[in-house]
């Protein structure tokens, strides 16, 4: 990491201006401002005080290590998502593969990259060539990460890996990764609450427990999607259509976010080709996607510290499901093709999140 990214992350950790720097420092603020930019460099006489003023060591000042931080690592995710936003997916690969480059043994940081590129690509609007050359070098960084010391990134990134070559049919290596993935008979979870809890860390016990509630219910509800699919595949329409309820109650019961309610029956219709419910229930999902989670306000996540990384996941979402109308390899909304309606309500939330 260059010195002008140093400065500016850790000045924005301990919650400075760079006026603030600047006075402290005896300088301009348009000099503090051209540090971070990278157009000038601090005086040499200047760097144990701006250490000291950011809390860190000279070391770390002059990024004297092979690894990054989390918080460097998420720091760095979270620009890299906003700039997939942006829709410039060859500028956001180039990003990816300078910082990899710049940190060729950092694991976590080489998965956390992976993750989200892959989530990117499958939305961009990319030559197919090129696309290959992206998904090449996504799997590469897998491959990587499902080597990694580090054992959470190396079973992400094998299951990761694994749900890929399913999805390329490529079974034998799907079967080989899916062997890797450890069975896991003891429930970690109320293990490490209990852990906390007689350390006396009733609020962080409470946190973590929020966080693996949220955890827990997602996997439910992308399974019953799964079982749904199922019913409706083989020709049981009563059980798919119960499946429906219950992924929908479920959504109330455990205070999830209210769009989730509202997909188990777009997938049905959708799966029926049913259209005159399938417009309805998009715009339907839309507008449940746009509207806030209040974690906040339920018994059960009150307290999670996440609740401003959901900001935008909306949005997201929005984008998402408009791209996955709209591509042309995504042959399970083919009956929607030319439908009035269906551009109108796509065209009004464009306009919404700026597609």
């Amino acid at each position: 990491m260059k010195i002008s990214e140093q400065i500016k992350i850790h000045r924005k950790n301990e919650g400075l201006t760079q006026e603030q720097v600047a006075n402290y420092l005896g300088v301009s603020t348009p000099a503090v401002n051209k540090w971070e930019k990278g157009s000038t460099y601090p005086d040499i006489s200047l760097l144990p005080a701006l250490a000291r003023l950011l809390k860190i060591d000279m070391n770390q000042l002059f990024s004297f290590h092979e690894e990054l931080t989390e918080q460097e690592i998420g720091l760095f995710i979270n620009e890299l998502s906003e700039k997939a936003l942006s829709g410039d997916i060859t500028s956001v690969f180039e990003m990816a593969t300078s910082k990899i480059q710049e940190y060729p043994r950092c694991d976590s940081l080489i998965y956390m990259v992976a993750v989200i590129l892959n989530g990117s690509l499958t939305l961009a609007a990319v030559e197919e060539t090129q696309k290959k050359e992206y998904e090449n070098k996504i799997m590469d960084w897998l491959e990587r990460s499902a080597e990694s010391e580090d054992e959470k990134v190396r079973i992400q990134a094998v299951y990761i890996l694994a749900a890929k070559y399913i999805q390329m049919q490529e079974y034998d290596k799907a079967s080989l990764l899916m062997e890797r993935i450890p069975d896991v008979p003891v429930d970690k979870v109320i293990l490490q609450a209990n852990l906390m809890l007689q350390k006396q860390d009733e609020a962080g016990a409470a946190v973590f427990l929020e966080g693996n509630i949220i955890q827990a219910l997602t996997r439910i509800q992308s399974y019953l999607y799964r079982l749904l699919e199922i019913e409706e595949q083989t020709g049981n329409p009563t059980r798919a259509e119960q499946i429906v309820e219950i992924a929908d109650k479920m959504v109330s019961l455990f205070d999830m976010w209210k769009y989730g309610a509202v997909v188990p029956h777009l997938m049905l219709a959708v799966s029926r080709k049913d259209a005159e419910q399938s417009i309805r229930l998009i715009r339907a999902v839309l507008e449940e996607a746009q509207k806030p989670w209040n974690l906040g306000e339920s018994p059960l996540y009150y307290r999670y510290p996440a609740k401003k990384s959901l900001e935008g996941f909306g949005n997201t979402f929005v984008h998402a499901l408009i791209s996955e109308i709209e591509n042309e390899n995504q042959k399970e909304y083919d009956f929607l093709e030319g439908n009035e309606a269906l551009k109108e309500i796509l065209a009004e939330y464009k306009k919404q999140i700026q597609y």
